[in-house]
């Protein structure tokens, strides 16, 4: 089994100028995932660019946590509706 990288999430706010409550906001939304280990705190290092899509998100947009959540689930609607697209040109191209 791969033992999962993470990283700490007083470093990522450091890195990212955002508050250790926001990261604890987006958790209790279910946004991401916090693990807890020897009493810090760390995320997936696999998680990180769809966290970073939330900062940006937040900071850039000044999108609340509400709308953030709307958002991640219209592009998840987007990258389905796209995938099924490309399947049914594919069989139309089979087809055709």
């Amino acid at each position: 089994m791969e033992e999962k990288k993470l990283i700490p999430a007083s470093e990522l706010c450091l890195h990212h100028k955002v508050e250790i409550s926001f990261i604890h906001s987006l958790q209790e939304y279910g946004l991401i995932e916090i693990i807890s280990e020897k009493g810090n705190e760390y995320l997936e290092e696999e998680k990180l660019t769809e966290l970073e899509k939330i900062i940006n998100l937040h900071n850039e947009l000044h999108v609340n946590i509400e709308g953030i959540d709307v958002v991640l689930h219209l592009l998840e609607q987007l990258e389905a509706t796209q995938g099924e697209l490309n399947r049914l040109r594919n069989q139309l191209k089979f087809y055709t």
